[in-house]
């Protein structure tokens, strides 16, 4: 399953960025990201041996290519960007103590921060909006989860999922910030906002 998604990822991807040099750390991108997503589900943890090696891989594959297309002003904004989500997230961080958003996450950004924003500013904002409707998303459907597994239990033989477990689920957050960027990137490139030149 994850072979064709990751195709049809990759064919947006090469519809936003181009047939450009750019486009190699891009694919990177979206195969690391999927390895992270996968981990972040089945462990609920985003792995740093994985991450940071890759993060910094991936990023100076983009300055390499972003010097052989002559687009140091994207990279630099990239920079920029990935830099600014990192400490928006640090600032989340702290402010909820580590309660429902884990510091992988916050490490995740800024390699999300520096892909999405090498698009354009509007591109990190989209992102940001997507992962946070996404967040919702999964959370309201952990809870309806919940409520119908409490209603079979009250029909059924055995322990059941009450509301207050379903509330304390743990989640893991990684996948939607992945998965708003993805899908920022993919909309870029179809236009659903503008993209500077």
């Amino acid at each position: 399953m994850l072979a064709p998604v990751g195709a049809a990822l990759g064919l947006g991807f090469a519809n936003t960025v181009g047939p450009v040099w750019a486009l190699v750390p891009f694919l990177g991108f979206l195969c690391l990201t999927l390895a992270l997503a996968i981990t972040d589900i089945d462990a609920l943890r985003i792995v740093d041996r994985l991450n940071l090696r890759g993060t910094l891989l991936l990023v100076g594959l983009l300055g390499v290519a972003a010097l052989a297309d002559g687009t140091e002003d994207a990279f630099v904004r990239g920079l920029l960007g990935g830099t600014a989500y990192f400490l928006a997230t640090n600032a989340i961080f702290l402010a909820v103590r580590g309660s429902g958003f884990g510091y992988g996450d916050v490490k995740l950004s800024a390699q999300l921060g520096v892909f999405t924003t090498y698009i354009s500013w509007g591109a990190l904002g989209w992102s940001v909006f997507i992962t946070a409707f996404l967040g919702g998303l999964f959370s309201l459907g952990v809870l309806v989860a919940g409520l119908a597994a409490r209603a079979r239990g009250k029909r059924a033989v055995g322990p059941s999922l009450t509301m207050r477990e379903a509330m304390r689920a743990e989640l893991p957050y990684g996948p939607a910030m992945i998965v708003g960027s993805w899908l920022t990137i993919i909309l870029a490139g179809l236009g659903a906002f503008p993209i500077p030149t």
